[in-house]
């Protein structure tokens, strides 16, 4: 085991916990995109591995070449439940851009000129 670079104290492995999702950090190479971390399109992601100082705390975080995917039956059930909802919210959006591409001009005209009329106000009255 490698020793702490900034005491030289005992280094103990371990890793980085998401507990909204139960999984693990991963590590991609590139710039960050939206496809790139919704759907990991374009890069395979590492898994990101740690060491922690267990006398001043120190941490160190670095992608283990040989590391195996960790997969359980309970993340692999999140996972698939966080894709379920990332494939309805997606098909809501396309829905709507659907809607918006296949709208008639003049029913799309009229609600925007109805948004410019001014509303009424309501009147105030004194008892």
């Amino acid at each position: 085991m490698a020793d702490c670079v900034k005491c030289r104290g005992q280094m103990s492995e371990g890793f980085l916990y998401l507990p909204d999702t139960g999984g693990r950090v991963k590590w991609m190479d590139g710039e960050p995109g939206f496809w790139k971390s919704v759907m990991g399109f374009g890069a395979k992601p590492a898994e990101l591995s740690a060491r922690r100082c267990v006398q001043c705390g120190y941490a160190e975080f670095f992608v283990d070449t040989q590391a195996r995917p960790v997969k359980t039956v309970k993340s692999i059930d999140e996972e698939n439940e966080r894709l379920r909802n990332l494939v309805t919210r997606l098909q809501e959006r396309v829905a709507t851009l659907e809607v918006i591409a296949t709208d008639p001009a003049e029913r799309t005209a009229r609600e925007i000129e109805a948004l410019r009329e001014p509303s009424p106000l309501p009147i105030e009255t004194k008892e």
